[in-house]
């Protein structure tokens, strides 16, 4: 039986520490739950990183250890090769989350918000959150972290996580007009530093759904009563039950979330700007020809949901600029 490489080690490791940040997080009854959750999420960020980094060097330990620049011969001269650092009991120490972001030049915004995951961390060592804003904040930075994980892991390994639940489930559910009667003025001085932190970065780097990454993702529910019956569609989560709870969708809604975009008016002015090698030739439109063929990127309509006899459209979901990504090279 084969060895597992060292890459692959640390990965799973990575892999196990996500998961239990998510399962304590989505407990029902759990007193230190954000704490929690970003002390474990930074440790799986800083595994997978360590892992891409092995990964990138053959698996050579040596690149992830802590060169020791004060280490020298008896006569002061400098050894051929770098000595490491090391702990008390003696083992080669490692480079930390943040220096292992370094080393890998991530994109900004994956680097923003793995920064605010690590603040958050830093804070919640030093006394436990206790705030509605915060509870709110930190579960549209977490959602982020969780989406942005997902894909690098299977960006940068091939790795399958779709056998697990990579989600956070909202412990309440708040509406705006409710959240407005939490104010920061009336949050402890540390509570009121974080969220002004949060806030600043967020102007810097605003939700953007085109994006790979973002520091946030801004998360809302809302109940909606539909103008028209004829375009709700019935849903029991439990066919076989007839006693399931139902609810309704508005299913024109529903698909105006998922392809927000048209070709004329969105998806063809992004891609000229968006790429150094793009030309509208033979290999593109083969390109969109097959990524139109998944409803996980296209669908089509009638332009009048009420006449299905009427005239049908193509419609786009935003990740099919990731795509277009793997095809060619990003400005």
């Amino acid at each position: 039986m084969s060895r597992k490489a060292r890459c692959q080690h640390l990965l799973e490791k990575s892999v196990h520490a996500a998961l239990s940040a998510i399962e304590i997080y989505n407990k029902p009854d759990f007193k230190y739950r954000e704490e929690s959750f970003s002390i474990l999420m930074v440790n799986a960020w800083e595994l997978v990183l360590k892992a891409r980094i092995l990964q990138r060097n053959k698996n050579k330990l040596e690149s992830i250890y802590i060169v020791d620049p004060n280490k020298t011969r008896k006569d002061g001269t400098a050894y051929k090769k770098p000595k490491f650092k090391t702990s008390r009991s003696g083992n080669y120490l490692t480079i930390d989350v943040t220096n292992a972001m370094k080393e890998l030049k991530l994109p900004e915004r994956l680097k923003e918000n793995l920064g605010l995951l690590i603040e958050i961390r830093d804070n919640a060592i030093h006394f436990m959150n206790d705030s509605k804003l915060f509870e709110k904040k930190f579960l549209e930075i977490g959602t982020s972290s969780l989406k942005s994980y997902v894909n690098m892991v299977n960006k940068w390994f091939d790795y399958d996580l779709s056998q697990y639940n990579f989600y956070l489930m909202p412990i309440s559910f708040f509406h705006n007009h409710e959240m407005q009667s939490f104010s920061i003025n009336k949050e402890d001085k540390q509570h009121q530093n974080l969220l002004k932190f949060i806030a600043a970065k967020e102007k810097s780097f605003p939700s953007d759904e085109t994006q790979e990454h973002n520091i946030s993702l801004i998360l809302e529910t809302k109940w909606v009563k539909s103008k028209s019956v004829d375009t709700l569609t019935s849903f029991k989560y439990d066919p076989d039950d007839p006693n399931a709870i139902s609810y309704k969708e508005d299913t024109e809604e529903v698909f105006r979330k998922k392809y927000p975009w048209s070709w004329t008016n969105h998806l063809k002015p992004k891609l000229q700007p968006r790429y150094n090698n793009f030309k509208m030739d033979q290999k593109f439109w083969a390109i969109k020809n097959t990524l139109e063929k998944n409803k996980k990127y296209s669908d089509e309509r009638y332009l009048d949901w009420n006449n299905p006899k009427g005239t049908k459209m193509k419609f786009y979901s935003t990740e099919i600029l990731k795509e277009f990504d793997k095809h060619y090279d990003k400005k």
